[in-house]
Formats: structure tokens, sequence, C-alpha cells
């Protein structure tokens, strides 16, 4: 299946620099059936796919995972501090999930990567993140999340093509990344997305 970003209508200050669409591919990933594009637009902002990653447990595949940014690079210090341009962490399900399951996979990776002062900094914006995924929907196998840094405005979450409300600020995008290429609860994620497996 091909990964195409289907966004809905989105407030005018943000159409600019967040709306998405596949550009032509030089190289790409394929993850269990899942084709992430070599490269995506972001208004005039070009992504490149910087990694895939698969997310298992318990012997089943979950979600595969793509990390696009404006500059491939293997240092997650350079993608978590220091490239403030746009990025997208994009996840496709290879099974239904519960809201409520797929939720608290998010918050015990929260446990591990965030210290208590962290996590009360940040405690509107992990409320609202998680809100994005409390709808008591499940996401279903071949189901899109597109969890997006708009530069200077804030965090974007899509589901299968649902906005949500933008999560402002510059830094929580970047603590929230820590969950896949900081302290991921599968340690094979990192690698995968900063292009270091295989």
């Amino acid at each position: 299946m091909t990964i195409r970003t289907s966004l809905r209508r989105f407030p005018s200050i943000l159409c600019a620099t967040f709306l998405c669409a596949a550009a032509p591919l030089t190289q790409a990933g394929d993850v269990e059936g899942v084709h992430f594009p070599d490269s995506v637009q972001s208004g005039e902002q070009g992504l490149v796919l910087n990694g895939t990653a698969l997310r298992t447990k318990w012997g089943f595949n979950v979600y595969a995972a793509g990390l696009y940014v404006t500059e491939r690079t293997q240092d997650e210090d350079v993608i978590m501090k220091k490239d403030r341009g746009c990025k997208r962490v994009q996840i496709a399900m290879l099974r239904e999930v519960s809201a409520d399951k797929f939720n608290s996979s998010i918050e015990e990776s929260i446990e591990g990567n965030l210290s208590d002062t962290e996590r009360r900094l940040f405690d509107g914006e992990l409320k609202a993140f998680l809100k994005c995924f409390s709808h008591g929907a499940s996401l279903k196998k071949s189901s899109v999340v597109n969890i997006d840094y708009v530069p200077e405005q804030g965090t974007v979450v899509s589901v299968d093509g649902h906005v949500h409300k933008l999560i402002p600020g510059n830094e929580f995008y970047h603590v929230l990344l820590r969950l896949w290429i900081g302290n991921p609860t599968q340690e094979s994620m990192k690698p995968g997305l900063l292009g270091k497996a295989g």
C-alpha cells in the first residue's frame, strides 16, 4: 500500500507550510508492504526520508514508521536540537489497535523519555497529543497517522486525513521525537529511523 497524505481544510495560517503531497521518487523505503516515498513536499520545503522502522509486539507487526527531515542525518541531536525545519513522523498501522492500547504504548514511552519535571512542563501539550488518539475508535489496519512539525507554530497530528488542532510551541515536537529516536520502547526503532539499520 502506498502512503499518501489526505488533508482536509486547515486554517490558512498553516496552509503555506503544512500541506504535503508525495513527490517523485528517487529512492524509497518499503516496510512490510508499506511504501514510504523518498521525498515529500511541505509548502516550499522539501522533506526527505531519513529512515524507516518496524514496531512489533509479542511477535506481531504493529506499525511501520518513517521519519522525514529537511536533510538526512544519522545524528539524533541534529534532528532533535539543531534542525528546526519541517519534520514528519509517519505511522502506517499493520494491524488494528484500539485507541486505548495505542495511547497506553505512547504513555509507556513517555515515561521512559521524559523526566518528572519535563512531564509537568509539557503536561498541557502531552494531554492534547494523547487526546488525538482517545476518541474511542480503533486505529484500523492501513490507518495512517502523521505527526508533523510546522516551524514557529507547533505540532499537528492527522489520523486518516482528520487533522487535529495545532499544539503550539517549538519545543514539544522535538521532545516527542524521543519516543522514536531517543529511548524508544523498542530499541530497533531508533537505528532504523536514523538510517543506521541494514
